[in-house]
């Protein structure tokens, strides 16, 4: 089915459909929860399917003009108009609870990126190349629902309650843009940006809607607008229109230092074996002078000699300390150590890390660093992070710091698809990079700013409970240590 420059394939059972710009595949989708019942339209402008849901049924149509749009429809207690080959319902079908509503899940192809905010009421998915700023594909829900389920996004409300014969209807809606952020010129006005810093409140202003703020958030009335206070931390806010509910998730990030003394005195007093992320940040709040006894984490870090590890992390730690205590053979012997692994998410960063020790500490790892910035890498994203540290070209780096906008978002809310917390923070560092004289350096540095306060506010939600906590905050911390 073409549409423009792009095509879309559906699968012959309507379970999946791939999104391609000429030949080359840019995201797959995949349906889940329902079972095939037949195609009954396949045109060359629209494709149906129809599918089964316990007793519901549901059908999914594809159409192509100046958009592309995918339209559901679930249906309670008997089949789909005009599919004779929706199986009839079960005797004494009334209609009632769904079970769990069908999902949608989106895989990009190698040299796309994705994007989505899935909010209920609202939403949309982003698809863009990681190599350049656009095309990009952005997929808005028109009417329906769309919820972030882990996997997937859901398209039904969990709790939905479908009477016999009645339909649930939803639609996104695909249409080309020339950024990530043009998408955000269609999203709702009354939509401000959702990362915040601690103490800042979050304004709505829409007199028709109705808000519900989950405690211990609250809210304030302050001239035209309502504010949602919180603390650091994420809060809830739900939005109640004509559309339906939207669910808002509120970052107040703290500051990057708060954080990192919590994360140190978490390490000191956890008693658990101390990891390369861990023994990185109680070593980089040594530096910043966040710890109150100093003395207990200068005897945990010299447990092990850290610049001997293979793990970056570890190398930045043994490099902290060798520069805190003024030892270059601990430096040097970490550059050699960087001298013997792949380059990889944040090599170039601890390569400078390193380089820049060295100054401190009256040598000059000049030739070091540079030799080892000079090292090729099948991956964009470390040859990017070796360019811009090395040749500083906006010929060579420009288009790929386009991508790296597209694969945080841009301005957008919501979060990347298929990049966990621990890349993100890598990413952000990343695009922490981008040259001030640069042309894109206002964008680049606001992306990084939200996705950094997005990132901080669920470390500080959390508490240090999830697992990589602390290797998110570590890499942010050396993030913003080299800019």
């Amino acid at each position: 089915m073409r549409w423009g420059a792009f095509s879309v394939g559906v699968r012959a059972d309507g379970t999946g459909f791939t999104l391609l710009h000429g030949d080359d595949v840019w995201a797959d989708f995949e349906l889940h929860g329902l079972t095939p019942a037949g195609r009954f339209t396949d045109d060359a402008d629209e494709v149906e399917h129809g599918f089964t849901l316990g007793d519901a049924s549901c059908s999914v149509r594809h159409t192509s003009a100046e958009a592309w749009t995918v339209r559901w429809a679930l249906r309670a207690g008997d089949p789909v108009q005009g599919d004779s080959r929706s199986p009839a319902p079960q005797a004494g079908a009334l209609g009632g609870s769904l079970p769990e509503p069908p999902r949608l899940s989106v895989q990009p192809a190698s040299g796309c990126v994705a994007w989505a905010w899935a909010a209920g009421a609202e939403g949309l998915i982003a698809i863009a190349p990681s190599g350049r700023p656009a095309p990009v594909v952005g997929l808005r829900l028109i009417q329906g629902w769309l919820q972030d389920a882990g996997d997937g996004f859901a398209l039904a409300p969990p709790d939905l309650v479908l009477p016999s014969g009645r339909r649930w209807v939803g639609t996104l809606r695909a249409e080309l843009y020339p950024s990530m952020d043009a998408i955000g010129a269609r999203l709702p006005a009354w939509l401000a940006p959702l990362e915040l810093s601690a103490g800042q409140p979050w304004e709505f202003r829409e007199p028709d809607h109705a808000l519900v703020v989950t405690p211990p958030a609250s809210t304030r009335t302050e001239g035209d607008a309502v504010q949602v206070i919180g603390e650091p931390g994420r809060a809830g806010v739900t939005v109640h229109s004509p559309r339906g509910l939207t669910s808002l998730t509120v970052s107040f990030a703290p500051m990057l230092d708060t954080v990192l003394a919590a994360g140190a005195s978490w390490v000191l007093r956890s008693g658990a074996p101390v990891t390369p992320a861990g023994a990185f940040v109680v070593a980089e709040a040594l530096g910043r002078a966040l710890i109150s006894q100093p003395s207990a984490a200068e005897r945990l870090l010299d447990d092990r000699d850290w610049s001997q590890d293979a793990d970056l992390l570890a190398i930045a730690t043994g490099i902290v300390r060798g520069q805190r205590s003024g030892n270059a053979r601990m430096v040097r012997t970490a550059l050699r150590r960087l001298g013997m692994m792949h380059p990889q998410p944040g090599y170039g960063r601890v390569v400078m890390a390193a380089w820049l020790a060295s100054l401190a500490l009256g040598e000059d790892a000049r030739q070091e660093a540079l030799g080892l910035l000079s090292r090729p890498s099948v991956s964009p994203w470390v040859a990017l992070e070796l360019n811009v540290l090395n040749l500083r070209s906006q010929e060579v780096s420009g288009g790929s710091f386009a991508g790296l906008i597209n694969a945080l978002g841009g301005d957008l809310p919501g979060e990347p698809v298929g990049l966990d917390a621990v890349r993100q923070a890598q990413l952000v560092g990343l695009l922490q990079l981008y040259p001030e004289e640069w042309p894109m350096a206002q964008p680049a540095a606001a992306c990084a700013t939200k996705n950094s306060r997005r990132l901080l506010a669920a470390v500080a939600a959390s508490d240090f409970r999830k697992p990589d906590d602390l290797a998110v905050l570590a890499w942010l911390a050396l993030g913003q240590s080299l800019v």
